[in-house]
């Protein structure tokens, strides 16, 4: 047993001295427990987290730690084979480009002449030394969010369903869960369907109705289909005042919710379709990976 229990701590540490060689030291603006406790598959992984990032991480839209929004850092049109913390700490942060919606590079640079002085990288200062020190962080002013629903929802608490490997979902509505230990009290939870546009029609139906039905559960699932994974969010699922349970053995993630809102982001404009009372969600990737990524 104890040979059994030992072999991922002695993989971890030999692909730490493999991530050594390859990607040097681990930067300081990668928050590994923020990692790990964020993403379950990364933590049961014996791979150097840092190594799990640049590798697999960085390409499921991980962020390296709560102030690095790996998708709007994206958004911004970035091309490039780095990972997106090592390409903001190498060429992002003197483009401009800024890490969060909530900060704006340029804005703290000009701000803190200081900063510029000792050549710092703008987020880590800010990290270190500006929010102890009460230094104002502007918000980006580059890609602006249109939807109101996400304004302020932390990244790891918006997923974007299928991912960008492909798979199907599989949506449990539950009239109440059962309450477990260790659940986070959530301010809002997003869910993000890339359905397609005729798929979005039955899913509200079904998400409507299931409140004033008899019935104590009902099952949905969304077919896995590669297709999918290239469609742009056509539904926005937010859900308030939440509890959102630790991740079941198969990546399933269970969220108990004061109220829903639909909201339809198939028009120009987003709009909101209907709101549906307290509930519980039960939501599961089909492809095997679970509930621990986000896009945008």
């Amino acid at each position: 047993m104890s040979a059994t229990l030992g072999r991922p701590r002695l993989t971890r540490t030999v692909t730490g001295l493999l991530r050594r060689l390859t990607l040097g030291r681990v930067p300081t603006l990668f928050d590994t427990a923020y990692y790990l406790r964020t993403y379950p598959d990364a933590a049961a992984s014996s791979l150097d987290p840092f190594l799990h990032y640049v590798l697999l991480g960085a390409r499921r839209d991980y962020d390296p730690n709560a102030d690095f929004d790996t998708p709007f850092y994206r958004a911004q049109g970035i091309r490039t084979r780095l990972d997106p913390l090592r390409h903001y700490l190498t060429i992002g942060a003197a483009a401009g480009y800024d890490p969060h919606p909530r900060f704006s590079t340029r804005s703290y640079l000009n701000r803190y002449p200081d900063v510029v002085a000792v050549k710092a990288n703008p987020l880590q200062h800010y990290r270190e030394h500006g929010r102890p020190e009460k230094r104002a962080a502007e918000p980006s002013k580059l890609v602006p969010r249109s939807i109101v629903a996400l304004a302020g929802v932390p990244s790891a608490h918006h997923w974007t369903l299928p991912d960008r490997d492909g798979g199907g979902i599989r949506l449990a509505l539950l009239r109440g869960a059962p309450e477990a230990p260790g659940a986070e009290r959530v301010e809002r939870l997003c869910l993000s369907l890339c359905l397609t546009f005729e798929a979005v029609d039955d899913v509200v139906q079904v998400l409507a109705h299931f409140p004033t039905g008899v019935q104590d559960a009902v099952r949905l699932d969304v077919a896995a289909d590669p297709g999918t994974a290239h469609l742009a969010p056509s539904l926005l699922v937010a859900l308030d005042h939440c509890y959102l349970q630790p991740a079941a053995p198969d990546g399933a993630r269970t969220v108990s919710y004061a109220q829903a809102v639909l909201w339809d982001l198939r028009p120009e404009v987003p709009r909101v379709i209907t709101n549906v009372p307290h509930g519980a969600l039960r939501v599961r990737a089909s492809g095997g990976q679970g509930l621990t990524r986000r896009h945008r």
